[in-house]
């Protein structure tokens, strides 16, 4: 149970890597298609945005022969820049809510996080997580599951901070049927300059009289001088019978004059020396755009490249073509084949399986001048993309809508929607290309809108 822990050590981690793997991108327009070929399979993805930049909607589609299928769909909900509601949806000959996460607030403080799953339209309680504050910075998470129809208490994690702000330390009490059945703490170090130095993560046992922490694991993280550069990291296990620190791990890297990551090698200790486990080479083109990451192995005790990602099709310092092939060993050279591919999306470090990724920013249309004659109870209602290819969009901030019908231009209602869910989804798909004609009801207006479907 010392997974939350190490979770920080690896967001550190892969924090590094991404920083000289992926050049960071500028004020570039926001992804709305994503393709991901993973094996066999070719998944499409499209995105939605709110007039902040916030993800509204996710649709993910599976190719069939040349047809797109809908498979799934996220939602984000907002109030202001908070979002309030996280709803997945799968495909079932209509949308099947699948799984909920409500947020609530306290000002801009997250303060619980209440996981719901759905069983044939059934909701059902999964976890919850509590927050708590100091100020701003976060004193406790406490994590619940739902057991026998109550609220079961299966961790918390207790901050404490520097007078700088940083995390001093962290415990972590896991309990099992109401008791404590694992404590584990993690304590940190910072050098003078504010990076951090060192992570001791320790134990102490449930049985016993005892009440001392116990060493389990040390992190140390080494820089390039004068620099925040990561140039080492190394692990280490305390060894009960010595009392010592002992290596176990360790990864170094290297970079060009540039400070672009060039290398990074894996190493485990064995016995008396450290033994290659693995290592991956990057290489950059004039304007220090990444065109390769190489995975090597030690075979015959020599580095045998593997498997390449293939970074291209640039667009404004983005590459928008990632491609995972064997290189020489493993398989036929220049062959696609599935490997965890890291990327960029909207700036944010991501990792996919797959063997192939597309990136695309398509061009979103927005609702244009009104098509109708409006009283003062009848509105327009932005709606978008519109035209789209079948999926339209209401911001859920600016209009809770009660119903929304849709009929054709002869007046012939197509679809009604009670909007139980508070959705802004407007789901087309099934009807034929065309221009059709949205009428949605509030609380308080009528408001309309000219779709066209593509």
């Amino acid at each position: 149970m010392k997974q939350f822990l190490l979770t920080i050590l690896f967001a550190l981690i892969i924090g590094v890597s991404f920083q000289n793997q992926i050049l960071a991108a500028d004020a570039n327009p926001l992804i709305t298609e994503l393709k991901v070929f993973d094996n066999d399979s070719t998944f499409r993805y499209l995105y939605l945005y709110d007039n902040l930049g916030n993800k509204v909607l996710e649709t993910k589609y599976y190719k069939q022969n040349t047809d797109w299928i809908r498979k799934s769909q996220n939602e984000w909900i907002y109030d202001g820049t908070n979002c309030v509601t996280q709803r997945e949806r799968i495909w079932k000959n209509g949308w099947v809510v699948s799984y909920l996460i409500n947020y609530e607030y306290a000002g801009n403080l997250l303060i619980t996080e209440t996981h719901n799953a759905f069983e044939s339209g059934i909701s059902s309680s999964q976890r919850k997580i509590n927050f708590e504050y100091n100020s701003t910075l976060l004193k406790s998470k406490s994590e619940y599951y739902w057991v026998n129809n109550a609220w079961s208490l299966t961790e918390i994690n207790d901050f404490r901070y520097l007078t700088n702000g940083k995390t001093d330390s962290i415990k972590t009490t896991v309990y099992k049927s109401g008791a404590i059945s694992e404590q584990l703490l993690s304590v940190f170090t910072y050098n003078t300059d504010g990076k951090i130095n060192s992570q001791v993560l320790k134990s102490k046992s449930t049985s016993g009289n005892t009440n001392e922490w116990t060493n389990y694991q040390l992190i140390n993280w080494y820089y390039k001088p004068i620099s925040s550069l990561l140039v080492s990291q190394r692990i280490k296990k305390w060894n009960t019978e010595t009392l010592k620190w002992e290596y176990t791990n360790k990864t170094d890297y290297q970079y060009n004059g540039n400070n672009n990551l060039i290398s990074e090698t894996y190493q485990r200790w064995k016995t008396m020396f450290w033994q290659n486990d693995s290592r991956y080479d990057y290489v950059y083109n004039t304007n220090a755009q990444q065109l390769y990451k190489v995975l090597s192995m030690p075979i015959y005790n020599k580095w045998r490249n593997t498997i390449s990602i293939n970074y291209s099709n640039y667009a404004e310092n983005k590459a928008n073509l990632m491609e995972s092939k064997y290189n020489f060993w493993g398989g036929n050279t220049d062959e696609l084949t599935n490997s965890n591919i890291p990327f960029l999306f909207n700036n944010e470090a991501t990792i996919l399986k797959a063997k192939k990724i597309e990136i695309s920013y398509l061009t979103i249309i927005d609702t244009g001048v009104p098509t109708f004659e409006f009283t003062k109870s009848i509105q327009q209602i932005p709606v978008y993309p519109n035209p789209s290819n079948g999926i339209f969009y209401i911001n859920t901030q600016q209009f809770n809508i009660q119903l929304w019908s849709i009929s054709d231009l002869n007046g012939c209602t197509l679809k009604i929607d009670y909007n139980n869910l508070n959705t802004g989804v407007i789901d087309l798909t099934d009807l034929p290309k065309g221009i059709y004609i949205l009428r949605a009801i509030t609380k308080d207006v009528h408001l309309t809108q000219k779709l066209i479907k593509e």
